[in-house]
């Protein structure tokens, strides 16, 4: 069984896409699959800005024949790809696999790959990069409502007033993080009461962002990051009047 999720975030200062198995969240650390491989697929021709359509078909059906090459052996946790280059990772418990696991990259004809691999009791690269934390979350929550807007692309790349509605556990918390949103470029538009028993405390936090995804989650990253450290929540976001 897999639970996969995809997400649009920024890697090396490009969009990205990210694929993560969510289902190994509470699974791994009751693994001993602390070796960490992956392999880096690119174009054939070295120049290329982009994978052919070909290349990327032979990049998504690359995972599901190394997971059955080495089935019961390891297993893959995810990837991250760009218009030129998709890493995908596994971890295994079998050191010796490696070398294996190199040669069947080495044999790859439609793709140039690299791989590599390292140790991972912690699995930093899981839980710390393909695993989304609030903010990485909430950019399928901004792509939904973007779409639900319908709007051209060309109103999509105009800049407009974006709300932010918080919640939080108390008063406290909420004044706290009210006091740092002007460091944010943004101002406290309205603060209110919820039926919530567990974060009463709201706030509607105001800026300017155009609905283009990338900037729309790199507005409520800031805010998200913020609100974080605090225990508030972003409940939603709205177009302001």
């Amino acid at each position: 069984m897999t639970d996969f999720l995809t997400y649009e975030w920024e890697w090396m200062g490009k969009p990205a896409a990210f694929r993560v198995d969510m289902q190994y969240w509470e699974l791994l650390p009751v693994l001993d699959y602390h070796h960490l491989l992956y392999a880096c697929c690119a174009p054939r021709d070295q120049t290329a800005g982009a994978f052919t359509h070909a290349e990327a078909h032979r990049a998504t059906q690359l995972p599901a024949q190394i997971a059955g090459q080495f089935a019961g052996r390891i297993i893959y946790v995810g990837s991250v790809t760009l218009d030129a280059m998709a890493q995908h990772y596994y971890y295994t418990a079998d050191a010796k696999l490696v070398n294996d696991f190199s040669a069947l990259c080495r044999s790859e004809k439609k793709l140039r790959i690299g791989c590599g691999h390292g140790l991972e009791p912690k699995f930093v690269t899981y839980y710390r990069f393909l695993f989304p934390d609030d903010a990485k979350l909430q950019s399928v929550e901004n792509a939904a409502f973007i779409k639900s807007l319908r709007l051209p692309p060309a109103a999509c790349a105009l800049v407009r007033r974006v709300n932010l509605n918080f919640s939080f556990l108390n008063e406290q918390t909420r004044s706290l993080f009210l006091s740092q949103v002007p460091d944010l470029g943004m101002v406290t538009s309205h603060i209110f009461a919820s039926g919530s028993k567990t974060h009463p405390c709201c706030a509607t936090v105001t800026g300017f962002c155009a609905l283009l995804l990338p900037e729309l989650n790199r507005y409520t990253a800031r805010a998200i990051r913020v609100a974080a450290k605090m225990d508030g929540i972003l409940e939603r976001v709205t177009l302001g009047e």
